[in-house]
């Protein structure tokens, strides 16, 4: 297997570890497609290689690798696509997606129809494949047995043997993640009296905007930034409940995370969340509502020559009506409800524990490995 990737990424160096994997360095950027010279290296590339398949994961790759591979006379140029934004109704992803590539792989349902929001005709639907993403269950458990013989863990019992209540979430620090409605969710957990912590791990761009939420709620030491963790094992045993508090999603692997770990999980409605998450007497976790759009709306820039796309998203303290049905409320009687039931939590988590392995990582690369040569769609 070849990986043609930046030479100076994070996934470069990762791949270092994996065996039967050659790594080729090539650098990719949004406007590659337009050097003439990087397309002939890349057509000249894939011929001498003998290339039978390639998959693209990302536009610009897309744009610059796929026409260069179907030149080059790869039998098969596979978009796999793992955003649930739209794509943009333009000539050139028309062409690409109509006459370049051969088959089109969207990491979820949710992500295979908003791919078709634009133009519903941009590539035949009965040409996308689902393909969900896969994890490494054996290096997850044994990350995890390793930090318990270690003893690691954020909020260790007291003498008493009592702890409190910990709701974590894991992400990057950005708005898309919405982690400010996790901090009023503390808040307001706190003000029905329930003994609780906010765990967040991740870093980004609202750390500082975050953690001055954080202040003004009077959270104090009751909300815990623990930045960014190349392990998350003594996140996971830390936590009793996650709680991912996305405005949209392009998958939601922390997600899979958090039902390995056995730990219950809520969330909100959008973008693939409702294939993961089940409620229910046999469920893994509970969906709710975003809260309603009309009592604040949190504009999200796209990037340059992109419009601007409004995400319905977020929580004002009023006491009305209203209020009460949107799904911050709903999400914080929850969380008081199930801290009462440690048994439903138990249940709640060799639920998604089940649900969880099937989306091992070998399974994974079987039905990509699969799809490649011998799949109908492609």
């Amino acid at each position: 297997m070849l990986l043609i990737c930046h030479p100076e990424g994070v996934l470069y160096e990762r791949a270092a570890q994996l065996e039967g994997v050659e790594r080729v360095p090539f650098a990719l950027g949004r406007l590659s497609f337009l050097n003439p010279l990087t397309c002939l290296r890349l057509r000249r590339f894939f011929r001498r290689e003998a290339v039978h398949a390639l998959v693209v994961n990302l536009p610009a790759d897309l744009k610059a690798a796929a026409p260069a591979a179907k030149s080059a006379g790869v039998r098969h140029v596979v978009y796999r696509r793992g955003s649930a934004l739209p794509v943009r109704d333009t000539w050139l992803n028309r062409y690409l997606l109509g006459k370049v590539i051969t088959g089109f792989i969207a990491n979820s349902e949710a992500t295979k129809a908003r791919a078709l929001v634009n133009n519903p005709s941009i590539i035949d639907p009965k040409r996308i494949s689902v393909l969900y993403n896969g994890i490494d269950v054996a290096a997850f458990d044994a990350d995890l047995a390793r930090a318990a013989d270690r003893g690691e863990v954020f909020f260790p019992p007291t003498q008493s043997g009592r702890r409190p209540f910990v709701i974590g979430n894991a992400g990057r620090l950005h708005r898309q993640k919405g982690q400010h409605l996790l901090l009023y969710l503390g808040r307001r957990l706190l003000d029905a009296g329930l003994d609780c912590r906010i765990l967040v791990a991740g870093a980004g761009e609202r750390e500082t905007e975050l953690k001055n939420l954080a202040a003004d709620l009077g959270l104090g030491d009751k909300a815990l930034f623990c930045g960014f963790l190349p392990d998350l094992a003594p996140f996971w045993r830390s936590i009793d409940l996650f709680a991912l508090t996305s405005l949209w999603e392009g998958f939601g692997n922390v997600l899979l995370e958090a039902m390995l770990a056995r730990k219950p999980v809520f969330a909100f409605a959008v973008s693939n969340l409702p294939e993961l998450v089940r409620d229910g007497p046999e469920g893994n976790g509970k969906l709710f509502p975003l809260p309603d759009e009309e009592l604040f709306r949190c504009r999200v820039k796209g990037r340059a020559g992109e419009e601007e796309r409004v995400i319905p998203a977020v929580f004002a303290g009023s006491g009305d009506e209203r209020e009460k049905r949107d799904g911050l409320t709903m999400m914080a009687e929850a969380v008081l409800v199930l801290s009462r039931d440690p048994e439903k939590m138990r249940r709640m988590g060799l639920a998604g524990r089940a649900f969880a392995q099937r989306f091992s990582l070998q399974a994974s690369m079987d039905e990509l490995e699969a799809l490649l040569p011998y799949g109908h769609n492609l």
